[in-house]
């Protein structure tokens, strides 16, 4: 038997055979980690993927689980629903969409994402990274009202627009860390105001968004001890595998956190730090 296993690292390769088999023989699993493949080595076959069936049958054998992450390329609703209906001692839970496969069967997540977090009350730590349409503005405002305790998230490719996040914003008393990515549709002056709604937030870190030239919208978040710095977009020079140059867009970048200590002053160049002193003219 291997019913004694609380822990377990592997590769999405295990498919959803092995996670079939998990739920069967590892009833006492409290921490599952299961990374991405290696791409290059041809593994991401029909038979090495896990999708929604290996994600339903996990959750309905292995109720202890307490810690959970997982790639996934394809994903439901119903397992999500799944997820929260039988783990019940999930505290941190991180799931990423592979884009794979070019069709999805289940999208968007809003009615799954409801229910796990609805489910797993003890939820502290929660990464959702998906694919454009893998959530609506709805989904993303259902995060922020059943997200009652969860204290650091990262959100990927989520909501379609400033109202969800807004909404989003009106929620997540306890949240002290946001780290946000995939965000073209999201303004610096929706940013600047979820922030100041999110009363407990210490932390927040956001790529690719609505940048503008100067980021003027972000100084309406200014306030005493949080420190507001800005990566601006830049295109960098970098080789390829057959050693040629081709230029890589980095998408800008927002970093805001409380200090006592007040702005740091070893900015590097690609730093702008902003304040409500700062002086800022559109480009």
């Amino acid at each position: 038997m291997v019913d004694t296993f609380l822990y377990g690292q592997t590769r999405n390769v295990i498919g959803d055979r092995g996670l079939e088999v998990l739920g069967q023989c590892c009833k006492r699993l409290k921490r599952l980690r299961i990374e991405r493949g290696d791409d290059d080595q041809g593994m991401e076959d029909e038979e090495g993927t896990v999708s929604h069936r290996g994600l339903i049958a996990l959750s309905q054998g292995c109720s202890e689980l307490e810690y959970m992450a997982v790639y996934v390329s394809d994903i439901t609703n119903a397992s999500l629903e799944h997820i929260g209906s039988h783990l019940k001692k999930l505290c941190d839970f991180r799931l990423v969409l592979l884009d794979h496969e070019k069709k999805i069967t289940d999208l968007p997540l809003d009615n799954g994402v409801r229910a796990l977090l609805r489910g797993c009350e003890k939820l502290r730590r929660f990464a959702l990274y998906l694919r454009r349409g893998g959530l609506t503005d709805v989904g993303l405002g259902y995060i922020g009202q059943y997200s009652t305790n969860v204290r650091w998230m990262l959100l990927g490719y989520v909501g379609e627009s400033d109202a969800g996040l807004l909404e989003f914003s009106k929620g997540c008393p306890s949240l002290q860390k946001l780290e946000m990515r995939g965000c073209s549709f999201f303004s610096e002056r929706a940013l600047a105001v979820a922030a100041t709604r999110l009363t407990s937030l210490r932390y927040l870190w956001v790529q690719g968004y609505g940048a503008s030239p100067s980021g003027r919208d972000l100084l309406a978040m200014a306030r005493p001890f949080w420190n507001i710095e800005l990566i601006p977009s830049r295109k960098v020079p970098m080789s390829n595998h057959q050693d040629e140059t081709v230029v890589v867009e980095h998408p800008a970048h927002i970093l805001a956190y409380y200090s006592l200590a007040g702005q740091r002053s070893d900015f590097p160049d690609t730093v702008v730090p902003l304040d409500a002193t700062t002086r800022v003219v559109d480009a």
